[in-house]
């Protein structure tokens, strides 16, 4: 049946779960076929509480409890009672805009295999910042890796689930994902609001944890190699997330993690510098990463190229460029 159904996983967000479930009931017009499907993963709080509130009032929402098993399997979990042909998430502690259904359904009429759109980061005081979706409109692999700035055809999890027990489970679905898309449609707006760097949440407790993410980047690569899918354009896009994640967004991590231990940090870095130019020997040359060079450039400076290779070459190296990045990037690190 066409329609969307939204799947809304719940887990000690009583603080925030009324503005997520208020941004949902102000965003849907009556003509919609919509399903709202809260996964309740098990919550301590008064979540359950708040979420029956809405599920009593609207007849769009449904709610569903389970035994705690992680955002990966509340998402998995939801999928299950999904009745439309698309399907989308939104995370508890964030919000959708008001305009959000009536531009996905807009486009849904076209039947794209994926929606990808914008999103906005919000946080304390006014802290605003638009996301593009897609880094590049007209190249699907430089795709954000986050699920819940998508719509996707129900379809696409026939054969992709989220991993479980995981953090960066975008990253380990979205980019396996890819193999099944067809046609995309990007919507050039913010349709979604993501409440940045909240106390709490998975990506701002720096943990041994986060050393998940070469092991979910791992498993997309060898989905590609197992179906024998290692085309030039899967390894330039491969290619390109490789970098970008791990000598970026998981470098920084691991600066914070590492703290004053420049050499653990330095032997981390190694490793992963080993990681990638054994499987992508090119990787300077990666298309995608010279035509975003304003995004590197902002973070590395100039020479962006000889900056990430030498994050990893020898512990000098390592040093010269780390105090470089911290010198660069200091609201970032």
């Amino acid at each position: 049946m066409n329609g969307l159904s939204l799947i809304i996983p719940i887990y000690n967000i009583e603080n925030y779960i009324e503005e997520c479930l208020q941004s949902v009931v102000t965003s849907i017009k009556e003509s919609f076929n919509i399903q709202i499907i809260l996964v309740d993963d098990g919550s301590q709080d008064k979540s359950l509480e708040i979420a029956l509130k809405f599920v009593e009032k609207y007849s769009f929402f449904i709610y569903i409890r389970k035994e705690n098993g992680g955002l990966s399997d509340a998402r998995n979990y939801g999928l299950k009672y999904a009745e439309y042909d698309y399907v989308a998430f939104l995370d508890g502690d964030d919000c959708i805009t008001e305009i959000y259904f009536v531009e996905v359904f807009e486009v849904m009429h076209s039947e794209p295999d994926i929606i990808i759109f914008d999103w906005m980061d919000f946080g304390e005081g006014d802290y605003k910042q638009t996301v593009c979706g897609i880094e590049l409109p007209e190249a699907l692999w430089t795709i954000q890796p986050s699920a819940w700035n998508k719509v996707y055809k129900r379809s696409l999890f026939n054969e992709v689930s989220f991993p479980i027990g995981k953090i960066y489970e975008d990253v380990g679905t979205t980019y396996r994902l890819l193999h099944y898309v067809k046609n995309f449609v990007y919507i050039n707006k913010p349709l979604y609001m993501y409440r940045k760097n909240r106390i709490g949440s998975i990506l701002s407790t720096i943990s041994p944890k986060i050393n998940d993410i070469y092991d979910v980047l791992e498993e997309t690569y060898l989905f590609y190699k197992e179906k024998k899918e290692l085309s030039p354009y899967n390894l330039d896009g491969l290619c390109y997330q490789y970098v970008k994640i791990l000598m970026w967004s998981n470098m920084y991590r691991q600066l914070k993690y590492y703290k004053l231990n420049i050499v653990g940090f330095h032997k981390k870095m190694k490793q992963t510098r080993s990681l990638i130019y054994t499987l992508f020997p090119d990787w300077k040359r990666n298309e995608y990463l010279l035509k975003k060079e304003d995004f590197f450039k902002g973070r590395f400076g100039n020479h962006f190229v000889e900056r990430i290779d030498g994050l990893g070459k020898n512990i000098i190296k390592s040093i010269l460029v780390t105090s470089v990045l911290i010198l660069i990037n200091r609201r970032r690190i």
